[in-house]
């Protein structure tokens, strides 16, 4: 039974699910926030542009390697220790990087922060990914993304009037410790173990003796990571060739970014209820019709601004859906965390695909291969979603 004030807690309840989704918060918004660092690199620490960059991509890998590394912990150690030693290594890479002003002093204290990321990322993508309720823990944690994100920038530009460009690292730093104050649900659920000493989930035996259908779950995630994050990294680009001007194209994805809001709580509030595959075929339907437009049609403002409020609220479905689908075809966690690292690895690739595809001014050849990258999400994914929805029923 478990012990402390965490015992108070259901570990099968939504209360439960939501702070162990807001716990994961503080390595969750990294991504999100990465323009609000990038800026104070350049403008604190005195780097390039350039130069800032592969800083960002430090932190990035750095969190890559900690997903990898959370995998294979996950089976030796209970989820506690793994989310405490990523909060450590984060915290103590964020407030060592408030006097760093070197462009090695910070690749490797930003490469350190993404480290502990990693590993508080996969711990908890481990612990949700072990739940029942899976597809609402998901959605959760998908909406803490956006709610915590658009918080933290603005909460810098107000800290900065009192801390300058200490504030990136500061705001981080609070989200640190509501993490830490929460990392004890973690023992809930069977993660006061190591999944070498639990007890075989003989509801997944069935479905976890298919490899392919786990490959096609975490690859179809993955696809739609490259098409998804690749478009949105062009779309300012893209707005300020429409005539938009650049501050308004700024503003716009910003508030779009925030749509995503009603999409998580949409995921929130149907759960399970029609299964996997509907809400998630019909979701990513619904993101792919803007690609369409995008690349068929004269877009006019108006229109663009419709199309990337529809695809932020789509995302926003997708995501936790596919998530959802790894968890019920394998109840351990593991390939909840693969997903992760999938994901990672597809938002990196992304840009450089769709950068790679521009021809000058025009994004005909991009959306084009978006679009054939999305429908192959699709088809890969269909198939182990049938598999976990035929699982449950």
């Amino acid at each position: 039974m478990a012990r402390g004030w965490w015992g108070r807690f259901d570990g099968a309840g939504l209360p439960a699910l939501f702070l162990v989704a807001l716990c994961g918060a503080y390595g969750a918004i990294i991504v999100s926030i990465l323009p609000s660092l990038v800026g104070a690199w350049i403008s604190d620490a005195g780097l390039s542009e350039q130069a800032a960059g592969e800083v960002a991509a430090a932190n990035v890998l750095g969190a890559t390697v900690g997903l990898v590394a959370a995998l294979v912990l996950v089976s030796r150690w209970p989820l506690p220790r793994i989310a405490q030693l990523g909060l450590v290594f984060a915290m103590a890479g964020d407030a060592l990087s408030i006097r760093a002003d070197g462009f090695i002093e910070l690749c490797v204290l930003r490469a350190l922060a993404g480290l502990g990321v990693g590993l508080l990322t996969g711990a908890i993508a481990n612990w949700i990914g072990r739940h029942d309720q899976a597809a609402r823990g998901f959605g959760m944690y998908t909406m803490l993304q956006f709610v915590l994100a658009a918080g933290y920038i603005a909460a810098v530009p107000a800290l900065a009037v009192h801390a300058a460009g200490a504030s990136v690292y500061l705001c981080l730093l609070v989200l640190a410790l509501l993490s830490f104050l929460l990392v004890p649900l973690l023992n809930l659920n069977g993660g006061d173990v190591p999944l070498s000493k639990a007890p075989p989930d003989l509801r997944a035996a069935a479905v976890e003796s298919r490899p392919l259908l786990k490959l096609l779950a975490v690859l179809s995630f993955g696809l739609f990571s490259v098409a998804a994050v690749g478009l949105w990294s062009y779309m300012l680009r893209f707005g300020e060739l429409l005539g938009i001007e650049a501050g308004e194209v700024a503003h716009i994805l910003a508030l779009s970014a925030l749509c995503g809001i009603p999409g998580t709580i949409l995921v929130v509030a149907l759960g399970e209820r029609f299964g996997r595959t509907k809400p998630l075929m019909l979701a990513l339907a619904v993101y792919t019709v803007p690609v369409i437009v995008f690349g068929l049609s004269q877009v006019t403002a108006a229109i663009f601004i419709g199309a990337v409020v529809v695809q932020s609220i789509a995302w926003a479905v997708v995501a936790p859906y596919f998530q959802a689908v790894q968890a019920a075809l394998d109840r351990s966690g593991r390939l909840a965390v693969w997903g992760v690292i999938v994901v990672s690895v597809g938002a990196g690739l992304g840009p450089a695909l769709v950068g790679f595809l521009i021809d000058g001014e025009s994004y005909t050849v991009a959306f084009a291969v978006a679009l054939g990258v999305l429908a192959l999400a699709a088809l890969a994914g269909v198939i182990p979603s049938l598999a976990a929805d035929r699982k449950e029923t």
